[in-house]
Parts: structure tokens; C-alpha cells; sequence
């Protein structure tokens, strides 16, 4: 059994002991925050076993460390802790920056592996958080040079106790894959928000009618903006690649756009490359779908999720697609096994559903 210290109870920290409090696999959970009562709540509900407000002794018999802090703040915490904790104590991160903070950390005697969850929320705090939050989403592991295979293999172990999917990348990788897909779609929802806000009339005509799509594109613009301030700064080399190659596209687009030239193929393109996000993978696996036709009606999804549970079948993953276009249905439903996903069709079909076999 492990014990565990999380630094930082935010959104993401909080998520975590919530999590790992209901593991077999972990003995004591110490927390640290500047924030006391959060940690009071915490204790309350029994998700940490005890909790201080300094970076003390209390961590010296932690096997793993997460620091779940903006990633300005980590390198500084595991300078504080390099000489507290026990030689094999692993100390991780939660941070969506990582060749920084592996150079900075470079030359402390700790046996750190970089870490982020591939989820993301424009929540805060730890009265937000949730013990499911990393069901089924990805948990990108860096390690260096020095990190021992067994190291891995632990971090790899509490990261599964979160129903997480464990992957591998360096920290070039990693930033390089986050700017892309993470950090400057975050931009980019700030600047459609901060131009509406900037364009918008007196009555505020354009506020009161973005609805849908802008609503969908722009959800991310809520999040923390310390948090976002601090991952611009970290990873700002990738982040001005990524948003170079950006504005020469939306440039060339902008002048098709003014000489009235043919733009088909650049939505066209888009629309193929994201309607093959539905193969989406698990450790290399193509990950068993059904996509189920159903009346935008109240109930329609707990009907589906009930017929399922009462025939003893396992739901990963549930979402609800916005348009019904190349027969695939309005709901898409995530299995654990081809054996459940095939059942799951047996009957769906049988209660006479629409439904398509993606994978």
C-alpha cells in the first residue's frame, strides 16, 4: 500500500484524492494548501487522512508526491522537497507544460517523472472537483534520463487506480502535442471572446445572440486565467510555433475569402480529419463504438444507460453528437470490450434503435 502527498487541492489536485481515497492500493493521503479551509473540507469528507499547511516532515514517509500548482510554482516545490522526502519517494506533477520544469529540476537530487492528465475543465477549486474526472482520459508520463523503469511502473499502477489510461511521451513531445491541441485552442477561444466583447454593439445584441457553436468553441475561455498565464510563459517556444502556423493559415483562408476563391476543400478537409476523431484509440486499440439514433427527447439517454445496465453491460464513455450527418447517430457509446459492444447492439436493436458498428 502507498502513501501519498498532493500539493495543491484546486480542481485537479481535489479530483485526485477524491479518486485515490477510494483505492485499496493507498494506505495515507497528505495534503498541502495555502488555502486551510479547503483542506478542512477535505478531512471532513474523509477523502485526505490528514493535512498541513507547510511543506514539512509530514511528507517524509510519502512513497509518491503529486504537485497539482500552476507550473511556475512546481520546480520551487520540489526544491522544498528534495530534502524531506525518502530516496525513493517519486515526485510527479499534474502541470501541461513539461521541458521546463524538467530543466529546472534537472540538477535536483529527486526521483521526479513529469505527468499530465489530458483533461481539462474552466472549473476551480476544490469544492468543484470530482472523483471521476479521469475515467477513461489519457495520462501523459515524461520521464528523464535518470528515471528508473520500477519508478514507471509504480506511477504507472496509481495512475490505472484512477481508471486512466497511462502513455508515454518525452517532454518535447509532450509540449510540442499540447501547444497543438491544448494550449492554443485555449488562445484562440479567448481571442473569439475578447473579439465578440470588443465588436459588440450598446444593446449587446452580439452576447445576447451567441448561442451553439460560439458557446461550444469558446466554453474553454472560462478557465483559470493565472493558470493560463503561467502555461503560455512555460511553453511559450511551442506555443508561438503553433500560433504562427495558425495565422498563416487563417491568412491564406482570409485572402481566398477576399478574392471570392473556392475554400470547399479547406472545410472539406476539416470535416474528414474531425470525423475521424471516432476511431479514437487506447493503448494502440481501437476502442469499441456504437453510434445510436435517438429522439431529442427527456430521458432518451437514462432509457439507453438503463437498458445496458440491466443486461449487465459496461459503459467507458458516453457523449451526445451535435449533427446526425454520415448515418451516425446522435449518441455514441464507448464499451469496454467488442464482446459488450456486440451484446449492447443485440439488444439496443431488439428494443428497435438505429444503430451503426463505427469500430
Amino acid at each position: 500500500m502507498y502513501n501519498i502527498g498532493i500539493i495543491g487541492i484546486g480542481f485537479l489536485g481535489g479530483s485526485l484524492i477524491k479518486s485515490l481515497s477510494k483505492s485499496k492500493k493507498i494506505n495515507n493521503i497528505i495534503a498541502y494548501d495555502i488555502n486551510e479551509e479547503s483542506l478542512k473540507m477535505a478531512l471532513r469528507e474523509k477523502t485526505i487522512t490528514t493535512y498541513t499547511t507547510k511543506i514539512d516532515d509530514s511528507f517524509s514517509k510519502c512513497d509518491i508526491i503529486f504537485i497539482c500548482t500552476p507550473v511556475s510554482f512546481i520546480s520551487g516545490y520540489i526544491e522544498r522537497l528534495k530534502n524531506i522526502v525518502k530516496n525513493d519517494c517519486i515526485i510527479t506533477d499534474v502541470g501541461s507544460t513539461k521541458k521546463t520544469i524538467i530543466e529546472k529540476v534537472k540538477n535536483i537530487d529527486v526521483n521526479f517523472i513529469g505527468g499530465h492528465p489530458m483533461i481539462g475543465s474552466e472549473r476551480s477549486g476544490y469544492s468543484t472537483s470530482k472523483d471521476i474526472l479521469f475515467e477513461n482520459s489519457y495520462y501523459i508520463i515524461t520521464k528523464n534520463s535518470n528515471t528508473e523503469e520500477k519508478s514507471i511502473n509504480i506511477l504507472k499502477e496509481i495512475i490505472l487506480e484512477l481508471k486512466a489510461i497511462p502513455i508515454l511521451l518525452n517532454e518535447n513531445e509532450h509540449d510540442y502535442i499540447t501547444a497543438s491541441i491544448s494550449h492554443v485552442p485555449h488562445v484562440v477561444a479567448a481571442a473569439l471572446v475578447n473579439m465578440v466583447k470588443n465588436l459588440d454593439d450598446k444593446e449587446e445584441h452580439m452576447k445576447t445572440l451567441a448561442a451553439g457553436g460560439f458557446k461550444d468553441i469558446t466554453r474553454i475561455a472560462s478557465s483559470d486565467p493565472t493558470m493560463w498565464e503561467n502555461i503560455c510563459i512555460e511553453n511559450r517556444e511551442e506555443i508561438s510555433k503553433v500560433l504562427d502556423y495558425l495565422i498563416d493559415i487563417l491568412s491564406r483562408i482570409n485572402n481566398q475569402i477576399k478574392n471570392k476563391s473556392t475554400i470547399y476543400d479547406f472545410f472539406d478537409s476539416s470535416k474528414k480529419y474531425r470525423d475521424s476523431f471516432i476511431n479514437r484509440k487506447i493503448n494502440g486499440n481501437v476502442m469499441p463504438e456504437l453510434n445510436i439514433s435517438i429522439k431529442d427527447e427527456n430521458g432518451a439517454i437514462a432509457k439507453i444507460a438503463t437498458i445496458l445496465n440491466d443486461n449487465d453491460i459496461g459503459i467507458r464513455n458516453i457523449e451526445v453528437l451535435n449533427n446526425r450527418e454520415n448515418n451516425y447517430g446522435s449518441l455514441r457509446v464507448v464499451f469496454g470490450t467488442y464482446d459488450q459492444r456486440d451484446k449492447g447492439y443485440e439488444i439496443l436493436s431488439k428494443n428497435n434503435y438505429e444503430i451503426t458498428k463505427t469500430n
